[in-house]
């Protein structure tokens, strides 16, 4: 990468001013309807995100009108898993531990501050710095899904 493109890239950050609050609402919306819907369509449970099979190649869905119409949404399904899986190894190890325990293992907030080791207090605050994270990494590992950030 050259100066030039990295001194452009620095300037996307410039002004852009994003809402933790929705955006972390929206992130929640997706691993509860978006996220469960996946993995029926894709035939896989949730402990799909602990060990996804990915391959290196990136993949875009295909979409059209024809009899192959339902396996197409099958491997779309599946193709977006793999873009969690990758957003979630992308981000901070407390953060996808916090998200693995909340939406995939389902525990209460009791046990998730047990696993990573913080008051109830402190969970809020890293839970939503988690799903902030997941927004980022997810926006540039999912190119046809929706951006999950909010902006001011």
């Amino acid at each position: 990468m050259s100066m030039e493109t990295a001194e452009s890239f620095a300037l996307w950050f410039e002004g852009v001013d994003v809402d933790t609050i929705s955006t972390a609402a929206n992130v929640r919306q997706f691993f509860k309807k978006d996220y469960p819907k996946l993995l029926r369509m894709a035939g896989v449970s949730s402990s799909y995100v602990k060990s996804p099979v990915l391959s290196d190649e990136p993949k875009a869905p295909l979409f059209g009108n024809s009899s192959e119409n339902k396996m197409k949404k099958r491997i779309y399904a599946q193709q977006t898993l793999e873009c969690v899986a990758r957003a979630l190894d992308a981000i901070r190890y407390e953060s996808k531990q916090i998200l693995i325990a909340v939406y995939a293992d389902k525990l209460n907030v009791w046990d998730v501050c047990e696993l990573i080791g913080c008051e109830r207090a402190q969970y809020q605050l890293k839970k939503r710095k988690a799903e902030n994270e997941f927004a980022d990494a997810f926006e540039t590992c999912c190119d046809w899904w929706r951006d999950l950030h909010v902006y001011k």
